[in-house]
């Protein structure tokens, strides 16, 4: 229980720094929503209009992953021993979906405006998407060194850089009408930004199933992990190895190991522990140790077993 609440104090503080960038975030996502909501109004550009869209489906999504991480920073009770870790993924889950739908959302709209040619103040257009632009430089730059700390910040993280691609986006859409004249680049630079969305969203979504399957965590080998424990002097063989992340960055390893002499347990364990730590940053293990020569005594009475039975079947087909 000690080792459990050492991993959670850990989490807890890099959590905690990443839930204050998430609300600044939020805070500052919320107000380029509103400018753009205001200049796309003003300008009549649908292109500001659908970036603010965007910008209102990213204050819900920053809101749910504070939310998210709020809760998975709570410790475990007697009936949720993990805590409440798995909030975090399924939120990163929903943001996922939410960028996807969003994206596809935003291909439909473009797709329309291409029949529809609107006139566009491309002034007013630059000045809000300037704004936005610089807004999204400060989110993501609040979110972008929290970002590895946890799937769902980067879920965040990601929403905050699709919004960037739209401010720039934004910003040339309105500099090529006010040189060409031509109304479709704003739904041009709308596709464009979709595919980027679709991007990243579709890899959140991807990570966060991993997780909920309990999949072998992305970043870790499990190939390379077993030769490493088969080569740990005493262990004869292993089974039953697993590998999974109870949530981003938090690993957990179960495993039977065979030794060939059951004094040597504690130290093992010890020696296994600190590699899976130290090289693979997995914090949960669990290791069952079983002895090689009772093995080898159960495995040559089965065999001895399973002769004695042949044989019987063989006299009675003989009879």
């Amino acid at each position: 229980m000690e080792h459990n609440q050492h991993i959670y104090q850990e989490k807890l503080k890099k959590s905690t720094t990443a839930s204050k960038r998430l609300f600044l975030s939020t805070l500052v996502t919320t107000g380029i929503f509103l400018v753009e909501l205001v200049g796309g109004w003003i300008s009549g550009s649908l292109a500001l209009l659908a970036d603010a869209g965007h910008m209102f489906t990213d204050v819900l999504a920053l809101l749910v992953s504070s939310l998210a991480i709020w809760l998975a920073s709570k410790p475990a009770t007697k009936s949720r021993t993990y805590g409440f870790y798995r909030i975090e993924i399924l939120a990163a889950l929903l943001n996922g979906t939410f960028l996807c739908l969003i994206a596809a959302f935003i291909c439909y709209e473009a797709i329309m405006r291409f029949g529809i040619p609107k006139d566009i103040h491309t002034d007013e257009m630059m000045l809000f998407g300037g704004i936005g632009l610089l807004a999204n430089v400060i989110s993501a730059g609040l979110l972008h060194r929290s970002k590895e700390s946890s799937i769902n910040v980067k879920a965040a993280y990601l929403h905050v850089l699709s919004d960037l691609m739209g401010s720039v986006g934004v910003l040339v859409a309105a500099g090529l009408i006010a040189l060409t004249g031509w109304q479709a680049f704003d739904s041009i630079v709308s596709l464009f930004i979709a595919g980027l969305i679709v991007r990243g969203g579709w890899n959140v979504v991807t990570e966060s199933i991993d997780v909920l399957l309990e999949s072998v965590p992305r970043d870790l080998d499990i190939v390379c992990i077993e030769k490493e424990l088969r080569a740990h002097e005493h262990v004869v063989d292993l089974h039953d190895l697993h590998i999974w992340a109870i949530t981003s960055g938090v690993n957990a390893l179960s495993c039977h190991i065979v030794v060939d002499e059951y004094d040597c347990s504690q130290s093992l364990i010890l020696s296994i522990n600190k590699l899976l730590k130290e090289r693979f940053n997995i914090d949960h293990v669990t290791i069952q140790l079983e002895d090689g020569h009772v093995h080898k005594h159960i495995a040559h009475h089965h065999t001895a077993l399973s002769e004695r039975k042949n044989d019987d079947h063989h006299h009675a087909h003989h009879h």
